[in-house]
């Protein structure tokens, strides 16, 4: 017996199907976020890591949308980045700004230009894409960006303005070496925020951090836990990674110490672990999902290690370049980004922050070979720097950002001066060629909507 469908329903049925497929079979497309703190400048990179835009973050172009922004230091410094969840806007966290500029992903423009505290270090959206949360380390304290994505025309404003030591002295009883909040992730709802404390050596520290209530879920002892930098979520919730530095430097008077990272139950609040980063100054951390590991980089000794997701143990270890400081991955995991700095570092102890040949270098994950280098465009200290002629690139952060076809290109325009107070920097400037998104959606971008949900639970990861 035959049956005879609609041509509707068959029309429906195939664009399921096509959509099915290309869930499950096919990986969208991605693009490379780099943000170098020495130029004030984003640098975009296609999945080919050809250079598709650049986008100027210079305290002179953010002035367009906030005119009085004009920050004592002269510069933005772009330290962080992260995306919502449809991949439509960037949040830059700028650290010598005191500022969280929000870019539209898709026209490369940016639209507001929020001042959101000294030494705005990361700011980080919540997984429901409610609200953005940043750790201003300089001004001690964390600061709320309410979000609605869905209006016509989204507002960026500035919501609850936190003190950590007004929170952490109330609620806790513990002696804390340091109110600055340095890096942060969520739970798989959004409402819970890891948080980490620091900078310094001896200053680390961890609270998890109510978003709701604004209060503490769990604190601990900062002579235990002395976390100092990244947090990583296990893809199922079950487990939170952290880590602290280690010592190096000065502190360590030529004896460097191995880095730490930690291991917690996410709802028990337990520590279940305490192991070596095997390496010095243990830093950037996040979870491959494809693969179901963790890399976490030691910037002062140049490599890294592998840490099953599991079994939580350490199954191999891969050389990291000169000075990595950042990573990410492709959305099929088999490349991993990983952030070079530069001779002149803006951020960090110089003892390990130090790099040669600052930008991207793109790693097999398998194989661990350097396969790309993204490397933005060059520019020189100028004359009465004290050290004039030498790279002002200092790469740190770098955000993989799924795509959907609707991108503009936005040309950069060759390297100007711009005079940043007393400090001279070259940085990049551009010209719009945004075009308008317009058009129905398709199964591309309900595969690009659902498989992007998937992505970013990796992304609470970074840092």
């Amino acid at each position: 017996m035959k049956v005879l469908l609609p041509v509707g329903t068959v029309v429906a049925l195939l664009a399921i199907g096509l959509a099915v497929y290309m869930l499950f079979f096919r990986v969208p497309d991605h693009e490379i976020w780099v943000l170098d703190q020495g130029t004030d400048s984003i640098s975009i990179y296609n999945s080919d890591h050809e250079l598709v835009s650049a986008i100027n973050v210079s305290p002179e172009a953010l002035r367009q949308v906030n005119p009085d922004f004009n920050p004592e230091s002269g510069v933005t410094v772009p330290h962080m980045i992260d995306f919502d969840s449809d991949w439509n806007y960037a949040f830059v966290a700028g650290t010598a700004g005191g500022v969280t500029i929000v870019i539209d992903a898709n026209r490369r423009e940016v639209v507001a230009a929020l001042q959101t505290g000294g030494g705005s270090r990361m700011a980080a959206v919540t997984p429901d894409d409610d609200a953005v949360w940043v750790a201003a380390i300089g001004a001690r304290q964390l600061v709320q960006i309410p979000l609605d994505l869905k209006a016509e025309n989204p507002v960026f404003q500035i919501g609850a303005t936190i003190s950590v030591e007004t929170l952490l002295t109330e609620q806790t009883d513990y002696e804390w070496p340091s109110f600055s909040p340095v890096c942060h992730q969520y739970n798989d709802d959004g409402t819970e925020a890891w948080i980490t404390l620091g900078p310094g050596i001896a200053q680390g520290g961890l609270f998890v951090f109510d978003t709701e209530t604004h209060n503490i879920v769990h604190a601990y002892d900062p002579a235990e836990v002395r976390a100092n930098f990244g947090v990583a979520f296990s893809d199922n919730d079950r487990q939170v990674l952290a880590n602290w530095s280690g010592v190096f430097g000065a502190a360590a008077e030529g004896n460097d110490q191995e880095g730490t990272w930690y291991t917690f139950d996410a709802r028990s609040k337990e520590l279940l672990g305490t192991e070596s980063s095997q390496g010095i100054d243990a830093h950037g951390l996040r979870l491959n999902p494809r693969k179901g590991v963790y890399w976490q980089v030691n910037r002062g000794s140049n490599d890294g290690i592998i840490i099953d997701e599991d079994s939580l143990e350490v199954v191999g270890t891969f050389p990291a370049g000169d000075s990595p400081d950042i990573l990410d991955f492709s959305p099929d995991g088999k490349l991993a980004y990983i952030t070079q700095r530069g001779p002149v570092p803006r951020s960090g102890d110089p003892h390990v922050a130090t790099g040669s040949n600052p930008g991207v270098i793109v790693v097999d994950t398998e194989t661990f070979a350097v396969v790309a280098e993204l490397i933005p465009d060059r520019a020189a200290l100028p004359d009465g720097h004290a050290r004039a002629g030498e790279l002002a690139n200092d790469v740190h952060g770098v955000g993989v950002r799924l795509t959907s076809s609707n991108e503009a290109t936005v040309l950069a325009a060759p390297l100007f001066a711009a005079n940043f107070n007393a400090i001279n920097f070259c940085v990049i400037d551009f010209e719009h060629q945004a075009r308008d998104i317009q058009g129905r959606v398709g199964p591309e971008e309900i595969v690009l909507s659902i498989t992007g949900q998937a992505v970013r639970r990796a992304a609470r990861s970074k840092r």
